[in-house]
């Protein structure tokens, strides 16, 4: 309780490095469930929740329920029943939105919060922060024009991406606690079906979503093309991390695999554009099916 609290509370005071501690923030929980029981680790959430309460509000006890709570309760029971790591992300994830829609619904028919005024209220804060620390960097003239108006687009863009935003956030959380699981599993006495990142595949089916999803952007409506924007923003995520495993399976079969492995790292994060090739080369696995190697016959 007390760890997964701390890592929260870090989350919600430290900016940036407190990131890394909101992602984690359910681990303590997860090992309590494994190593200990249900019923302890249930305590533990709630525990915690009234810590947060007590000191931060209700607001941020109910944001750890659903943003902490029930990663640290759903990923330890879907492991247990073998239906594989990346099920489990995608199990996690679509309950956390489900949470989150339904609680977004009450307060907006109950009139007491506004969800999508308060996303929109924040996003243009943070602009204006991100402005005003160029201008305290002596930034100024033509230049500061061209940073606002690159603010003002980017803001524009996430305004109308926030809700693909938090759905990947919630899947980075549930995936990076399984990474971390995995590196500890030995200490919960459970062979647990974690499997590795080379080895991941979208459903087959998936690929139909992604392409009703492209051509909805097609429409003259912002009703279809913004849900659509979203839904292939989380659709390229999930061939992303497809096309990454078949990068894994293809350069562990090369003698200099680790060199490799982080040169096409450090070449994604200086051209962040090479992940869409990636994304495309996880969709092209659909049909190619390239991390099976082909055997040559003899003639």
């Amino acid at each position: 309780m007390t760890g997964s609290c701390i890592l929260f509370a870090a989350y919600l005071s430290i900016p940036l490095l407190g990131i890394v501690s909101g992602i984690i923030a359910p681990f303590p929980v997860i090992m309590v469930r494994l190593r200990i029981g249900r019923g302890v680790a249930f305590s533990c959430i709630v525990g915690a929740s009234v810590g947060l309460a007590a000191y931060f509000g209700s607001t941020t006890a109910l944001l750890y329920l659903v943003q902490c709570g029930l990663i640290a309760l759903l990923i330890p029971e879907l492991l247990l029943k073998d239906i594989g790591a990346s099920r489990a992300m995608v199990w996690t994830t679509s309950i956390n939105m489900l949470a989150i829609l339904l609680i977004v619904a009450f307060m907006t028919f109950s009139g007491s919060f506004d969800f999508h005024t308060a996303a929109i209220a924040e996003i243009k804060r943070s602009v204006t922060q991100a402005e005003t620390l160029y201008v305290q960097a002596g930034i100024k003239g033509e230049e500061l024009e061209l940073v606002k108006k690159t603010m003002s687009t980017a803001a524009d863009f996430v305004i109308k991406l926030y809700p693909a935003l938090i759905t990947l956030t919630y899947l980075l959380m549930a995936g990076c606690n399984i990474l971390l699981l995995k590196r500890f599993a030995a200490k919960t006495g459970y062979s647990l079906k974690i499997g590795e990142l080379k080895d991941f595949r979208a459903p087959e089916l998936l690929i139909w979503l992604f392409i009703a999803a492209g051509f909805s952007m097609l429409a003259p409506s912002p009703l279809l093309t913004t849900p659509a924007f979203n839904l292939l923003a989380i659709m390229a995520v999930v061939y992303f991390m497809q096309g990454w495993g078949v990068l894994l399976t293809v350069i562990g079969r090369q003698s200099m695999a680790g060199m490799l492995r982080v040169g096409i790292t450090i070449v994604l994060l200086v051209q962040p554009y090479m992940a869409a090739l990636v994304a495309i080369l996880g969709i092209f696995d659909l049909w190619g099916d390239f991390r099976t190697q082909k055997q040559q016959e003899n003639l």
